[in-house]
């Protein structure tokens, strides 16, 4: 017999674009323009087929709420309500996020395994290859993982992998290649009550060894794209890459769709201006309702509504929601923020250091903030 599967999308967690207009939950970081982080973790659960979907994060949220209702017309099996709130004292730590989830959510009435994805970073899944590796391995638990170099840990959890998959615990000095898990999990219905109720608020790897020691835990590579924004330029890096030819995340694919949730936008738009000069875009990214009105565009993603004003050149760079590039401006590897206005031949990215309250990073990357009621005003749009 069949056994039911639950999905839960878990939001929160802090957004790597903190101070460029962009809403708190990590969950509506925009990415590749048109899309945020967790239109990749519901389009993990929706492939799949799962039998219910839910999402759980510390607050409702209103732009979080706008954005559920809209994916719910995409996604029958994703339950049109608001998202089940996870108790305050669960809502900080990734793995706090996940123990609350799965004591607010409640499961189905059948007995189920419940796969439980994680909305503060990108995620393209293939869930019945991680369902099967779970059934396979008899696993009470198995914890998505990849592997990266041991330098690229920093704070996050690499476990100690057995030849059988199964997890030992947790590395605390890694070397070489080590497997990371990426904060996404399967639970079966067994051991879904000890997982949610073991405290975790301490130390996590502390708590993994001794989850370990009771429950069979086991590993499960990520076949797909996976990114994590440790860091504002991590964050620009992956964005960068997918305006090269051949991206790591295939945005195309006919198998593996992610749907955007629509907004107050018309169809992107790259013309001449009235003297004629040709507006271009070139390896770039151009999301609903933005304009290239006689500027040039190269290897950039231009989020939902930015206008980009004759003359002007954009290269190398991510522009945010409804900011605008004035005319002859000129923009260089930098990261615009939400309704953050270049003026008229402003520099960007070009020369000595931004005036505040822009600044350039060590690694030469510009940030441009918006003004609040830029951002604000964007935000309005988008309820």
């Amino acid at each position: 017999m069949k056994t039911a599967v639950h999905g839960v999308v878990v939001a929160g967690g802090d957004g790597i674009l903190a101070g460029l207009g962009v809403a708190g939950d990590a969950a509506l970081t925009p990415f590749a323009g048109k899309y945020r982080f967790i239109d990749f973790a519901l389009a993990s659960l929706a492939h799949a087929a799962v039998d219910r979907l839910d999402v759980a994060a510390p607050g409702p949220g209103t732009l979080l709420r706008a954005h559920l209702a809209g994916a719910a017309r995409g996604a029958s099996n994703l339950r049109r309500r608001l998202p089940t709130r996870i108790a305050g004292s669960f809502a900080g730590s990734r793995p706090e996020r996940i123990a609350g989830a799965l004591l607010g959510c409640r499961p189905l009435d059948t007995p189920a395994v419940t796969v439980v994805v994680t909305a503060d970073h990108v995620l393209q899944l293939d869930v019945r290859r991680l369902l099967a590796t779970h059934r396979r391995l008899g696993a009470d638990v198995t914890l998505c993982t990849v592997p990266v170099a041991a330098c690229e840990v920093g704070d996050r959890v690499a476990v100690d992998v057995g030849s059988s998959g199964r997890v030992r615990g947790v590395v605390r000095a890694p070397t070489g290649l080590v497997s990371l898990w990426t904060g996404d999990v399967v639970v079966s219905a067994g051991a879904r009550a000890m997982l949610s109720a073991f405290s975790i608020s301490g130390d996590v790897p502390l708590a993994l060894d001794a989850l370990a020691r009771q429950l069979t835990i086991a590993a499960a590579d990520v076949d797909g794209f996976w990114h994590e924004p440790v860091s504002v330029e991590a964050y620009y890096d992956a964005q960068m890459n997918l305006c090269t030819p051949r991206p790591q995340l295939d945005l195309y694919d006919p198998n593996w769709p992610v749907c955007p949730v629509g907004g107050p936008y018309g169809p992107a738009k790259v013309v001449a201006d009235a003297a004629g000069r040709l507006g271009q875009a070139l390896n770039s990214l151009v999301s609903d309702g933005a304009l290239v009105h006689g500027g040039a565009v190269f290897n950039t993603v231009l989020g939902h509504g930015v206008v980009v004003e004759s003359g002007a050149e954009v290269e190398d760079s991510v522009l945010l929601d409804g900011c605008r590039v004035g005319r002859m401006a000129r923009v260089r590897r930098a990261v615009v923020g939400v309704g953050a206005v270049i003026g008229d031949a402003g520099e960007i990215g070009f020369g000595p250091s931004p005036a505040p309250p822009a600044r350039t990073l060590a690694s030469g990357l510009t940030i441009v903030p918006p003004t609040f009621e830029a951002a604000l005003a964007v935000a309005g749009a988008a309820r």
